[in-house]
């Protein structure tokens, strides 16, 4: 008599299974595996594995010996698998309701033939229960839900990331992006203004790394600072010679390093009258000429220009060609400053913090004081001051905490903002819990995300989410 195989078995549809009912016979003793029944040709049972009778509530060899067409006229099983097995002689993977326990289970039955092609046995074996196929379908779902957030968020981040440091919430930055990532690839000319300070010049090197001429040159001009009569030879370059102290073997302008690249002149509204004249006549003809040079030098390049100037009104006052301004201001990108945009004011704090904090070797947090006076400051100065003050805090607070008494004296006439202290009443767990709902609240409010704040938190995503739910009293985004 053949020895009984090493289990599990792994059956094959259309194929004949030659002496593989001798194997799995009753009198070979063979213990079946997982939730599985084994029955002859007539559909009688004749075994029946223990984790089946104990998952679908039968007594032990209750239902051996019985017949499935029985069990399937009096509504034990419906459909009974075997049964149609038996019927169809063919592979059958359907729903099967176990009735007595209002259950239903994916049951697949497979039908054994002898070597004569015969129906010798119907192997019957349950899968999963359609609860669970549900719950898998639900949780599906949510991962396909949550997986699609991530991946517009993670997609988002990169570009953010490849592309620029910029590092924002508010709407209105959120519609300046739409217009950088739409503009970013085309060659018109782009305008950028704002007041001191607010990031026209992160926003230039944004949209040349998000452009199709990332691989080439970003040359940023600061025209303010330019002393006025070398401000043309830094520009256009000039030819040895072409003046006393100039070196012997000329030089190669600003514009011309730009070439395939991005040019950014910061500051336009500094140019003085001949180099408006000038520059209009290369964005004209895309072509310069070094000084004391002979010799049109053709370039492509991306224009970029920035302003903290009215430059409506200095073309109204003459201080600024009209015809110039028109050509430069052929899309507009205005930065609104950081007191009109209270929410970018956290994530760049804590974008400055941590860079900072990693720079000189720290580990620090802001304290919830010290946060709202943040976002109620006026911000004069706009990002370039926030990213100051982050600076300075990170390189004189020696606790593991900023908060608002670590202010510079700059700051001593603001009015610190009075944040209310945790529970001082209850049980121990009632103040913890009440401390704990403040951190979540506060950091749901800065992070957005279920995400961001299990990585703000140190705590697992799940928890993240369950426990905003829990404060704040809505759902939350993944």
């Amino acid at each position: 008599m053949p020895q009984s195989p090493t289990l599990p078995y792994s059956f094959e549809e259309d194929i004949n299974l030659k002496g593989l009912f001798d194997i799995i016979s009753p009198e070979n003793n063979l213990v079946l595996a997982d939730d599985m029944m084994l029955s002859d040709a007539r559909g009688v049972i004749l075994r029946v594995s223990e984790t089946y009778e104990k998952n679908f509530g039968f007594a032990h060899n209750s239902i051996v010996g019985r017949s499935a067409f029985d069990l399937e006229a009096d509504g034990t099983f419906s459909p009974c698998i075997t049964a149609d097995v038996i019927r169809q002689k063919r592979k059958i993977t359907a729903t099967q309701t176990i009735n007595h326990l209002h259950k239903n289970v994916m049951t697949v039955g497979i039908p054994l033939f002898d070597a004569a092609g015969e129906l010798k046995y119907v192997m019957c074996f349950n899968t999963v229960s359609m609860e669970q196929i549900n719950s898998i379908q639900r949780n599906y779902r949510r991962l396909q839900d949550s997986l699609q957030q991530y991946s517009q968020e993670i997609a988002e981040l990169r570009t953010r990331s490849t592309a620029t440091s910029l590092v924002f919430k508010s709407a209105p930055m959120q519609r300046l992006w739409t217009l950088m990532q739409n503009t970013a690839n085309t060659r018109a000319n782009i305008l950028i203004t704002g007041e001191t300070g607010v990031g026209k010049s992160a926003v230039a090197k944004a949209i040349h790394a998000m452009s199709n001429r990332a691989a080439g040159p970003f040359i940023e001009v600061n025209c303010a600072v330019l002393h006025e009569n070398l401000i043309e030879s830094e520009l256009f370059g000039y030819e040895k010679g072409a003046f006393t102290g100039a070196a012997s073997s000329g030089k190669i302008g600003k514009i011309e390093l730009a070439n395939h690249g991005t040019l950014f002149l910061d500051e336009i509204g500094e140019l003085p009258p001949h180099i408006q004249s000038k520059l209009l006549q290369l964005i004209q003809e895309k072509t310069i000429e070094r000084l004391s040079g002979t010799r049109k030098i053709e370039l492509d390049f991306r224009l970029l220009v920035a302003t903290n100037r009215d430059l409506e009104d200095a073309v109204r006052r003459g201080l600024f060609r009209s015809d110039l301004f028109y050509r430069l201001n052929v899309i507009r990108i205005h930065i609104p400053p950081l007191r009109r945009r209270q929410e970018d004011i956290l994530p760049l704090a804590h974008q400055f913090l941590s860079r900072f904090s990693e720079e000189y070797g720290k580990v620090l947090s802001l304290s919830p004081r010290f946060m709202s006076f943040l976002e109620q400051y006026s911000w004069p100065g706009n990002v370039r001051q926030l990213e100051n003050l982050m600076e300075r805090m990170a390189i004189t607070v020696q606790d593991p905490v900023i908060d608002v008494i670590h202010l510079p004296p700059e700051y001593a006439g603001e009015t610190i903002p009075h944040v209310p202290l945790p529970a001082q009443t209850g049980t121990l767990p009632e103040r913890m819990d009440a401390y704990e709902g403040q951190i979540i609240r506060e950091s749901y409010s800065r992070c957005g995300t279920t995400v961001a704040v299990a990585r703000e938190l140190g705590i697992s995503q799940a928890t993240a989410a369950r426990k905003i739910a829990k404060y704040t009293g809505k759902g939350s985004r993944p």
